[in-house]
């Protein structure tokens, strides 16, 4: 059976003149959503975040095919990338890095999501990690009026074949005006589903553009998301629940207050 969330509808949040985001945190939606901690969708036309840590989480840049624009990556593993429009870039923070991301200049804004995924806390402690999945990795599905970008699907991280600590699938759908596409959720596993266009139905809901649901199956189960009258595109980030504590200090998310102690002395410690 698969429960949901009540229909969240988030502010536009905005920092300077070059950074918006609407921000979608796990409170929003009775913890369902676990293991997403949480979702900016954001527009960023310059730099606004200078170098910073993460710790004990995945933080996940997905950017839309049609963002004008792409991002600079760069971390403390020495890690330079470039993160180009329908690419995604994976940070798997563990106990600890420092990281930074600017559009790349003179190009216009970037648009996508960026994804906080908990860690199990076992692996917490690992060493950090970041893989790039270009756009031409990301999997495309089709069915009867609906196309879908498969970004991450199971436990590997496109055709990259980089393991994952625990189940995760990120995936953005198009669906025609009126049609409806089943969504598969395995048993355990929690989500959260964004309308970035147009309006859905799921069950007695209709969820307009940027808002979302949260939702959780106890058992292997699917539910139909509907579009209204005009087309529609949603984002639908899920995976395996972990069902651990969060301990939070900004951006370091750990399982236990001592596992915090350290990734802040870790990260203290760290430079780009």
């Amino acid at each position: 059976m698969i429960q949901f969330s009540p229909v969240y509808t988030p502010t536009l949040a905005r920092r300077g003149a070059v950074f918006s985001a609407r921000q979608y945190p796990r409170q929003a939606f009775e913890n369902l959503i676990d293991p997403v901690l949480n979702i900016d969708w954001f527009e960023m036309s310059g730099p606004t975040f200078p170098p910073h840590p993460h710790a004990g989480f995945s933080a996940v840049t997905y950017l839309f095919a049609d963002s004008p624009n792409g991002f600079i990556n760069r971390d403390s593993m020495g890690d330079v990338q470039d993160i180009h429009p329908g690419g995604l870039h994976w940070s798997r923070a563990s106990r600890g890095m420092m990281h930074e991301e600017t559009p790349v200049p003179g190009a216009g804004p970037v648009q996508g999501l960026q994804i906080f995924i908990n860690l199990p806390a076992a692996r917490q402690a690992d060493p950090a990690a970041a893989f790039p999945v270009p756009a031409g990795l990301v999997e495309s599905r089709s069915g009867p009026g609906w196309e879908s970008r498969v970004a991450v699907d199971g436990t590997t991280l496109g055709e990259a074949v980089q393991a994952l600590p625990s189940p995760v699938r990120i995936e953005e759908i198009a669906l025609a005006p009126s049609a409806t596409h089943d969504m598969d959720v395995p048993e355990g596993w929690g989500g959260v589903l964004i309308v970035l266009e147009g309006s859905v139905v799921i069950g007695e809901e209709t969820l307009a553009s940027t808002q979302a649901i949260g939702f959780s199956a106890d058992l292997d189960d699917r539910f139909p998301i509907t579009a209204g009258p005009a087309p529609a595109r949603i984002a639908v980030i899920s995976g395996a629940q972990l069902r651990q504590p969060v301990f939070a200090f900004g951006p370091l998310m750990l399982a236990s207050p001592s596992a915090l102690d350290e990734a802040r002395r870790h990260v203290a410690a760290l430079s780009l």
